[in-house]
């Protein structure tokens, strides 16, 4: 066994440990046991279906993001995507650069200017979670003893909604000015650099494009509610919809912090919101986490596997990618 795959697996074990005495002694692993084997599976390959789904429109916001740049199919932005949303699972949050790597590596585009699309991408995504949360604060009922944990939620998504919001219009900026700012670069490669991110915000100066890349991303992040709904079905846990949008938030808060195909933060974040705002018991809240990671994470290696194969890649070669990015295209 190597150092590092030792290390992961002390920490592992260490992890499991502390997170048990946290839970208590008392843990209840009857009720734990019995959610798992309560799974109605008509639910499950439902959300899995859902989950999908979120790819397939993922897949047609990003070639509304990068059709300034180069037209690409839909399928190979699709493959790209599952391999990404994988490499996340499978390397941590290492994983988000094999997205716009490989995309540029594949295609032939700047690796810079495929960043830039994921960078926008991830702003509007924030902003999409904190517009949900925002109609379940008005809609849901939560426990009195919730109210100050609620209190400092809103208080983050005021400075996430800002910072979204902020940087949308920074870059935008950016995008009109980008050959005024690199004239002032003194070092050519990252002049050069510089001016193809400028050239992948080019979907920006575009009020047609842009309103697409918005209808996209509303339309996605309902899915992904509903997928979120479905999923807590699949454990035979029935809440509204709007209501299943802050255990969403509190696992996208969780899923900051994430060990490579085991998570934790989002397990944490999702039981911290089903105990704290709905008072379900730990032991159900785990089960519903553990169902909700692990079915929407292994069925998208599911899809990505046969889509490596078929490109004749391995996830060496995927690892790699984040290590030796291709160079910067003319």
């Amino acid at each position: 066994m190597s150092r590092k795959w030792f290390i992961f697996l002390a920490l592992c074990v260490v992890a499991g440990i502390v997170a048990y005495r946290l839970a208590g002694w008392n843990f209840n692993w009857k009720l734990f046991f019995s959610t798992l084997r309560n799974i109605h599976p008509g639910w499950l390959v439902a959300s899995i279906v859902a989950t999908i789904l979120t790819f397939v429109f993922r897949a047609l916001r990003w070639q509304v993001l990068i059709g300034p740049l180069k037209h690409i199919e839909i399928g190979s932005l699709f493959t790209t995507t599952v391999m990404g949303f994988t490499s996340i699972f499978l390397l941590g949050r290492a994983g988000e650069v094999v997205r716009p790597i490989w995309l540029a590596r594949r295609e032939k585009i700047s690796v810079s200017a495929s960043f830039a699309t994921i960078i926008v991408e991830r702003f509007i995504d924030s902003a999409m979670l904190i517009g949900l949360f925002a109609i379940a604060l008005v809609t849901v009922s939560v426990s009195a003893e919730s109210a100050g944990t609620l209190a400092s939620m809103k208080s983050a998504a005021w400075y996430i909604v800002a910072v979204s919001a902020g940087a949308i219009v920074f870059l935008f900026f950016f995008r009109t000015h980008v050959d005024f700012v690199v004239r002032f670069i003194p070092f050519p490669k990252i002049a050069k650099q510089v001016e193809h991110f400028g050239h992948g915000l080019s979907f920006l100066q575009d009020g047609r494009r842009f309103a697409f890349v918005l209808f996209h991303s509303v339309v996605l992040w309902i899915l992904i509610a509903v997928q979120a709904w479905m999923s807590l079905r699949a454990v035979n846990i029935s809440m509204p919809l709007a209501a299943t949008t802050l255990v969403m938030v509190g696992a996208a808060i969780g899923s900051v912090a994430q060990i490579p195909g085991i998570g934790g933060g989002f397990q944490g974040g999702f039981v911290f919101s089903m105990t704290t705002f709905f008072h379900f018991p730990a032991e159900t809240a785990l089960s519903a986490a553990l169902i909700a990671f692990y079915s929407a994470n292994l069925s998208t290696a599911a899809i990505t596997i046969p889509c490596m194969l078929k490109q004749g890649l391995t996830f060496k070669q995927i690892r790699n990618t984040i290590r030796n990015p291709q160079p910067e295209a003319p």
